[in-house]
């Protein structure tokens, strides 16, 4: 049986993410999020492997290039499981957020995300820092 290469790249890399209903800022509040600053995604960024899981349930990993580019790979599992990979490029805004632009073969995925750090160690990405509702997605990142 041949294994698609997005699917043996995505068993290769040992995250652990799982795909579940993103929280809400509220839902972080005991874990102490801090907010990153322009300077923590400048040394954090460049070169970390990510990794996340959409509400769907596809799992997505790249690696943030020094060039300011990278290809992703998703397993597809939501649909059909068969992979798929894109290219992508990445930068941090001057307001201090991490912002990709991915070229799927069929579509186009661009966005900017604040990133958070809790006290138990996780990320998550959210696009505007006001508390209550707004949604706080886990992103996983190795250096």
């Amino acid at each position: 049986m041949r294994i698609p290469v997005g699917v043996a790249l995505l068993t290769l890399i040992p995250f652990t993410a799982v795909a579940q209903e993103a929280p809400v800022l509220r839902d972080l509040e005991a874990l102490s999020p801090l907010q990153l600053t322009k300077a923590e995604l400048g040394e954090l960024l460049p070169g970390a492997k990510m990794l996340r899981v959409i509400a769907n349930g596809n799992t997505h990993i790249w690696t943030n290039d020094l060039d300011g580019t990278f290809i992703v790979s998703s397993d597809n599992r939501a649909t059909n499981y068969r992979s798929a990979t894109g290219r992508g490029k990445w930068h941090v805004s001057d307001d201090g957020r991490y912002c990709i632009l991915i070229e799927w073969r069929a579509s186009s995925e661009e966005w900017c995300r604040f990133l958070l750090k809790t006290s138990d160690g996780n990320y998550y990405t959210a696009r505007s820092l006001k508390p209550g509702t707004e949604k706080a997605y886990k992103v996983e990142i190795r250096k």
